[in-house]
């Protein structure tokens, strides 16, 4: 049987691979780093894929679904995995390295883009954290407990250490080579998301100020929608609506993509969180509920800024729609007033025209029986009656055929 394969199959099924979970041997020390696009279109990111596949020893030319590359280089083993917005940059060597950025495993092609995130975990084969491990951490915001059920169990601080890395402690004594794997994988995605998640925050700070500044505006727009009377008014206040809903719609598309960013890496971070499956050790908080009371509420303030940009937008779409409706409804009394002035201008008309009719009727039949008046003059002498008598008998016949023909007259100019 022959079949046409969809262009995009082998991506599809790459993408099922992509990032496979290695086995991870205790005890060692794994570093990450990850790395922001310097452009923020992703296009150096991506430039880095052929480059980083010759570092891992593979041609250049190879498969652009190999999203993420594993190799060994100075007795470590490195990872490198492309997303949408960022890179990640892992390792793994043995527990007593203090190198933070080792030479030949591609680092000096990350120079110049911005790191977002850097993660070290401390991988131990013992079934519980030293205490000289836990003893670096704050108290004040340490988190220490169980994952998987109690398989093995992790500490964090969330501060930057002096090498400005975020350290775990993981011990993973009831655990084999691959769930070590899975949790180093799990943890330190929860790192990353978090980082990534809480990206929007700066820019829903920033722009407290701007949208209660457009806030304002609009509110003093509204204002004047009900005491504008001319057009003039009507237009300026138009222009003002237009100016803001502009501005505001910038705002918008400058910004919705990272709070959609925001949301999503949000919801990745707690299904991470709740795949560890945790228990509080002593007095100490999960990672779980120390990001919920941390993160969330910044998460919860880029979703809030999201929607007072949604709302704004709609506040100034039906003030604007407001104010078409106003300015409709003058301009249709407008035109009733000049419908009625023409109106009463044609009803006058019509009333002179009737005037000057009745006049001229008049004026024709005077004249008319003047000629006649001559006419009787002259053959006084064979008509039944005087001059006086038959002006008098023909003044009511002349009217009406005076009558008659200014009618006919009318009609032939307006037919309809």
């Amino acid at each position: 049987m022959h079949w046409t394969e969809h262009a995009d199959r082998r991506l599809i099924d790459a993408e099922t691979h992509a990032r496979p979970v290695l086995p991870m041997a205790a005890p060692c020390r794994v570093r990450r780093l990850a790395f922001m696009s310097a452009q923020g279109t992703g296009d150096d990111l991506r430039a880095l894929h052929g480059r980083m596949m010759q570092v891992a020893g593979m041609p250049a030319d190879g498969p652009p679904w190999a999203r993420q590359l594993t190799f060994e280089q100075g007795g470590r083993v490195v990872t490198w995995e492309l997303h949408n917005e960022f890179a990640t940059l892992t390792w793994s060597a043995p527990i007593d390295d203090q190198v933070s950025a080792p030479e030949g495993i591609g680092l000096e092609l990350h120079a110049g883009l911005p790191v977002i995130s850097a993660t070290r975990i401390d991988l131990t084969a013992g079934g519980r954290i030293a205490a000289p491990a836990l003893a670096g951490f704050s108290p004040l915001s340490m988190c220490y407990s169980t994952i998987f059920d109690g398989q093995a169990e992790a500490a964090t601080d969330f501060h930057l250490e002096a090498d400005r890395f975020v350290r775990f402690e993981v011990a993973t004594g009831g655990c084999g080579d691959l769930r070590r794997g899975v949790i180093v994988r799990r943890l330190l995605e929860i790192e990353t998301y978090r980082s990534m998640a809480l990206l929007g925050l700066p820019l829903a700070r920033a722009l407290g100020g701007r949208v209660a500044e457009y806030e304002q505006r609009l509110t003093q727009i509204i204002q004047t929608i009900g005491l504008s009377r001319s057009a003039q008014e009507h237009q300026d206040t138009l222009a003002g609506l237009h100016a803001l809903s502009s501005e505001v719609g910038r705002t918008v598309e400058d910004t919705s993509f990272r709070f959609a960013a925001t949301q999503a890496y949000a919801d990745l971070l707690d299904n991470r969180l709740r795949r560890l499956r945790e228990a509080a050790i002593g007095e100490f908080t999960t990672i779980e509920r120390f990001i919920s009371n941390r993160g969330h509420p910044a998460i919860a303030t880029c979703r809030a800024m999201e929607k007072r940009l949604g709302a704004l937008t709609d506040k100034v779409q039906r003030s604007i729609e407001l104010l078409d409706a106003r300015m409709s409804l003058a301009i249709q009394v407008q035109n009733q007033s000049v419908l009625d002035g023409l109106s009463a201008t044609a009803r006058s008309q019509f009333r002179l025209q009737q005037t000057v009719e009745g006049l001229s009727i008049i004026a024709i039949s005077y004249y008319a029986l003047g000629v006649l008046g001559y006419f009787y003059e002259g053959l006084h002498d064979w008509l039944p009656a005087s001059k006086g008598t038959m002006l008098a008998i023909s003044a009511p016949v002349v009217l009406l055929l005076v009558f008659l023909g200014i009618r006919r007259i009318r009609r032939g100019a307006h037919p309809e």
